[in-house]
C-alpha cells in the first residue's frame, strides 16, 4: 500500500498534491515522484509495477508517463530534498493530507 500527501511550499505557496514524496508501492502500480519540466509541476509518474521499479514493456506503467497536469512527457527525479520547482525553497509535508492508495 502506498502512501501519497500534499507538499506545500511556504516561499510562493504551490502546492504538490497527492503525491508519494518519493518512490511508493501499490498493488500492482510502482510511482516515483517527478518535477515536469514542461510546466514545473511534481506529480506522480508510474515506473513500473508488481513491486518492481524499472521498464516492464508496458507502455501504461512505463516511465516517462505522461504529466497530468499538462501532459508533458520530460520529467527528472524531484529530490529528497523536496525543493519547490516554482521557487526553490524547500517545501513542506502536510501530514494532516495522507491518503493511503494500492
Amino acid at each position: 500500500m502506498g502512501i501519497k500527501c500534499n507538499f506545500v511550499c511556504p516561499g510562493c505557496g504551490y502546492i504538490a498534491k497527492e503525491v508519494s514524496g518519493g518512490l511508493g508501492f501499490g498493488m500492482i502500480t510502482v510511482v516515483r515522484t517527478m518535477t515536469c519540466e514542461d510546466c514545473k509541476a511534481v506529480v506522480d509518474v508510474g515506473i513500473g509495477r508488481n513491486g518492481k521499479d524499472g521498464p516492464t514493456g508496458d507502455p501504461n506503467y512505463d516511465y516517462p508517463s505522461t504529466c497530468p497536469q499538462c501532459r508533458g512527457s520530460r520529467f527528472y527525479p524531484w529530490p529528497s530534498t523536496h525543493p519547490c520547482p516554482k521557487c526553490d525553497a524547500k517545501m513542506i509535508k502536510d501530514k494532516t493530507s495522507t491518503l493511503c492508495w494500492d
